[in-house]
């Protein structure tokens, strides 16, 4: 469904239940935005998966950013074609956004990201076993299935990235699906702290990674293909 302002999108999320929303920030209304939209949409209660649209990145206004986060937003993509329209225009050279994934490839990950998911167990290659709806992972060894003991946000990181299907994870989103705001933290130091440790509970060799590559300059990404079991 689409909806061609704020009011409407509010009317049609009340009546259709959708699985997640996705919000301009800027709705071509000041005095109704994205943000009134989504806090509209949390003070009804609803948990619906609300993730924003911008041209404004973190580094560009963090306030801005801080503030859809802090009203229940979930996520956020910036359009990037639109800021390589706004750098044309100006007569600037394209920056490295230019190698980066396109707007829709990467709407298109945060959405699987975020929708309910019909098979909550999942198996790869015969050694690893992740189960989000008891939020378990259990590793295999001599004597069969073993609980890898990973904390609460070890286990939402690794959902992200098995969310993903093998497509790269943004640092920033990685801390956001552990409930992290990248802007209280080093971002680079504390992922890396938290994947160290999730490598160390879940890889048959933490020094050679199978499951949890590092994808140079973005993030992260999961390397097997999901089996449901």
């Amino acid at each position: 469904m689409a909806a061609a302002d704020g009011r409407e999108a509010l009317e049609k999320i009340e009546s259709e239940g959708p699985d997640v929303v996705v919000l301009d920030i800027l709705l071509g209304d000041p005095e109704f935005s994205g943000l009134d939209v989504c806090r509209r949409i949390r003070e009804s209660g609803s948990q619906v998966p609300v993730i924003f649209l911008t041209v404004k990145d973190r580094t560009e206004d963090p306030w801005f950013m801080g503030r859809a986060f802090s009203l229940g937003g979930d996520d956020f993509v910036v359009k990037r074609e639109e800021l390589r329209r706004i750098e044309r225009d100006m007569g600037l050279i394209p920056t490295e956004v230019l190698d980066r994934k396109s707007d829709v490839d990467e709407l298109i990950a945060r959405i699987k990201a975020r929708l309910p998911r019909t098979a909550t167990v999942q198996e790869f290659d015969e050694y690893l076993r992740v189960d989000i709806a008891s939020r378990r992972v259990d590793i295999r060894g001599s004597r069969g299935w073993v609980d890898a003991g990973l904390t609460a946000t070890e286990f939402d990181i690794l959902q992200a990235l098995v969310a993903s299907e093998g497509k790269p994870v943004a640092k920033g989103a990685l801390l956001n699906a552990a409930g992290i705001d990248p802007l209280e933290v080093d971002v680079d130091r504390a992922l890396q702290s938290h994947i160290w440790r999730l490598r160390k509970r879940i890889e048959p060799d933490p020094s050679n990674p199978r499951f949890v590559l590092t994808y140079h300059r973005v993030g992260y990404r999961f390397a097997v293909s999901i089996t449901p079991v």
